[in-house]
């Protein structure tokens, strides 16, 4: 009866609504966490003062950063649980978190009001949404595949990434609204706090929807064998090293994904002098793009396989990054969107790929915490730290040097990929 419940496929009028359960939460999770980022210009004089604006943005993005060492921290306490306990037992607390985070930077005073203990707060909220974010992409992504037909599992499972594509989408529209048509001083003054109170009340809206979810068969399957591991990180790392090796050289990649979604349209501000509103108009349409093209691409990787898409991303990141970056340098509209959408394209490739590549290397017993731990200790070593350096050879001069940064991971894994098993095809059984 357990095998039966793992292999039965999802019917037509159900599968739309368990995505859209599924990926309301990751929006929103996304939404908060781009916003931040998009904004950091605006709101860094006032919660981060300096003498010079670019050291005021480099400490906002520093928070930035910070946040994601609690994703290791999230991931590790979190993901297990999604094992043992089931999947959709931990959506709904990722995203209540996540809003709780948002609605602290939404009211917290300036600096000129209560001093150090402005930034601080902000840091308390950022650990906080770095810690929810640390179980959210592995949850939700197990959630989505275990529940799609197997000849469709890239195409549904796409829908996560495309969500984040959508969530920056909707964060950078709104970021772009709020700097074009609210004036000085309205905008550092208050006006900011705006999308991040919109942020948490969407998380309230994505809990309601994630409280209403049912379990995977997957995970109803090993629930009746009584097959549950007992510790799920310990034992994805001791079965599946390699797995675990795919999963993180795959995220390394996510470099590229917030250099290209967050701080592109920073970049081009600092070096070719780009007005941001102009930078933030080029970023939405990119991403309009991207989240097109994620669920194309997943189409055709359940056609084709998993490792043609991934060896081209990584094989056109490693030759053009560095004349990408050098039309970013011109200053004017129409160099920042053609840059901005190549770049959109070529990480569509491996997003689309992605969900359903990472659920087909491990079995359905460790599987959230074997995609887990790995992905968020390289989101916490590489994710948010790809602004700051970007911003840091901004400051020393040497805007360019960044290219060198992302050639050498598409270099890197580009090789990983060529010799990486195709998983396409494969039972998550």
């Amino acid at each position: 009866m357990s095998e039966a419940i793992a292999n039965q496929p999802v019917t037509e009028d159900y599968m739309p609504r368990t995505i859209i359960a599924g990926v309301i939460g990751n929006m929103v999770e996304w939404y908060d966490w781009t916003v931040y980022g998009l904004l950091a210009g605006v709101f860094s004089h006032a919660i981060f003062p300096a003498q010079n604006p670019t050291s005021s943005v480099i400490s906002a993005l520093l928070t930035f950063a910070v946040g994601f060492l609690m994703r290791p921290v999230g991931s590790i306490v979190l993901s297990p649980l999604a094992d043992r306990y089931g999947r959709r037992q931990i959506l709904s607390l990722t995203i209540l978190l996540m809003g709780f985070g948002s609605l602290l930077i939404a009211v917290v005073p300036p600096y000129a009001s209560i001093g150090i203990a402005s930034p601080l707060i902000v840091l308390v909220a950022r650990l906080l949404q770095g810690f929810s974010t640390g179980a959210e992409f592995q949850s939700s992504t197990v959630y989505l595949v275990e529940h799609a037909p197997a000849e469709r599992r890239a195409f549904v499972g796409s829908s996560q990434l495309a969500s984040i594509g959508f969530a920056v989408l909707v964060a950078t529209g709104v970021a772009t609204l709020t700097t074009t048509f609210v004036p000085q001083p309205a905008l550092e003054t208050w006006a900011w706090r705006i999308p991040f109170l919109f942020g948490a009340l969407l998380s309230l809206y994505g809990m309601w929807m994630r409280l209403r979810l049912p379990e995977t068969p997957f995970f109803v399957a090993i629930e009746q064998r009584q097959d549950k591991a007992h510790r799920p990180i310990f034992e994805a790392l001791r079965e599946y090293p390699a797995s675990t090796l795919y999963v993180f050289c795959v995220q390394i990649g996510t470099v590229m994904f917030y250099l290209w979604t967050v701080f592109l349209p920073t970049y081009a501000n600092l070096v070719g002098k780009l007005p941001l509103s102009q930078g933030l108009l080029g970023g939405t349409i990119s991403l309009a793009a991207f989240t097109v093209a994620v669920p194309v691409m997943a189409a055709l990787s359940d056609r084709v396989g998993r490792k043609p898409l991934l060896i081209g991303s990584a094989v056109g990141f490693l030759v053009l990054a560095r004349p990408l970056f050098f039309l970013l340098g011109n200053g004017d509209f129409a160099s920042f969107l053609l840059a901005d959408i190549v770049g959109c394209l070529l990480l569509a490739m491996v997003d689309g790929v992605m969900p359903a590549l990472f659920c087909e290397l491990f079995p359905t017993r460790v599987r959230t915490s074997g995609i887990g731990i790995p992905y968020q200790v390289c989101s916490a070593i590489f994710s948010g730290t790809a602004p700051l350096v970007a911003a840091w050879f901004i400051h020393r001069g040497e805007p360019l040097a960044v290219t060198w940064y992302v050639m050498a991971i598409g270099l890197l894994t580009g090789i990983v990929f060529c010799f990486m098993p195709e998983t396409r095809g494969r039972s998550l059984g």
